[in-house]
């Protein structure tokens, strides 16, 4: 998160012309799950993981060693897609992420519409703004209404997001957006509880093409998640130069890479090149810690840190035409 909000704050904290219009937000759906539907644009493609995990996809005679596969199915897990018939893409989504970037892109709040319009007014006066829930104690509520006959909705059936926050620097003529959920505790005899218990988003946009409806894509984005039992999952996106996405599973199990579980794998999709690199580590920390100087520097042995070369599996996958 530091990486793409670094330098994000307004040019001046004090002494602006804008108010930070943040409001508390109720909305109950019947379902959170998020499809595409005929004669409608398309919601899937503009999904957080849409492209990665078509990107997985080995081209003809590659071999992946069966990695793809297990990738996909734990992000079914975390972010609760549905996968098609042949594997290689997924026909719904049920998120809070996905959720409520699709709310905001299909305009269906007020509160957020006024958001988006204080960026845009923002950087084409060229004076810093901030729309942000935690400073005005506003919170996001999504109810899920759908299968609970009229009761009380359960763990999951009831989103709650501590933070939504709209920053403009004019200097860097770049709008930045972060997203924070919360999931509730598991009622007590829960013996399924939801996999995430927190998750986070944030991205940068360029501003002069900042729109104030429909969706806008970001130059950059992160998401992080924070697992019960299968550990911390974080994806890096990048729309703009290298055009690469890289998933980092760490405190990770249950992912078999050439006979071996590995608590640390990163995977990199490159799409110009239409290649997938695999890094694994298993024991290792991200840094090493000298003690008589009380320096640390990164671990090479590390898979966030390995380099091109030391890949567990390198192949090539199938080309993605367009990024979304």
């Amino acid at each position: 998160m530091a990486l793409f909000l670094a330098g994000c704050g307004p040019e001046s904290s004090s002494g602006s012309n804008f108010r930070n219009p943040a409001e508390s937000v109720s909305l109950s759906f019947k379902s959170f799950q998020l499809r595409n539907q005929e004669g409608l644009p398309e919601i899937l493609p503009r999904t957080i993981f849409f492209d990665f995990y078509r990107g997985l996809e080995p081209a003809d005679g590659e071999d992946d060693e069966g990695v793809a596969a297990q990738l996909r199915e734990r992000l079914d897990l975390l972010m609760g897609l549905t996968a098609t018939d042949d594997g290689t893409s997924y026909s719904s989504a049920r998120n809070p992420l996905d959720l409520l970037h699709h709310v905001i892109a299909s305009n269906q709040v007020d509160n957020f519409n006024q958001g988006r319009r204080l960026m845009q007014d923002s950087i084409t006066e060229g004076e810093g703004a901030r729309y942000n829930t935690p400073d005005t104690n506003a919170l996001i509520r999504f109810t899920e209404t759908g299968n609970n006959n009229g009761g009380e909705p359960g763990p999951d059936e009831h989103w709650v997001y501590t933070l939504l926050d709209w920053t403009s620097n004019p200097r860097m003529n770049k709008i930045f957006r972060a997203t924070q959920f919360i999931a509730r505790e598991p009622e007590d005899g829960d013996s399924n509880p939801p996999e995430v218990r927190s998750a986070l988003w944030s991205g940068r946009f360029h501003g002069p093409d900042f729109s104030v409806s429909g969706y806008n894509q970001p130059e950059f984005s992160a998401t992080s998640l924070t697992g019960r039992e299968l550990g911390n999952a974080e994806l890096r996106k990048e729309f703009v130069g290298d055009q690469k996405d890289t998933l980092s599973l760490t405190k990770t199990s249950g992912i078999t890479v050439q006979n071996e579980e590995p608590d640390c794998i990163r995977v990199v999709v490159d799409y110009l090149d239409s290649e997938v690199r695999i890094f694994t580590s298993k024991g290792e920390e991200p840094n090493n810690v000298d003690e008589e100087t009380e320096t640390s520097s990164p671990n090479p042995e590390h898979c966030g840190n390995q380099q091109i070369g030391s890949e567990a599996i390198l192949y090539h996958s199938e080309g993605i035409e367009q990024r979304q």
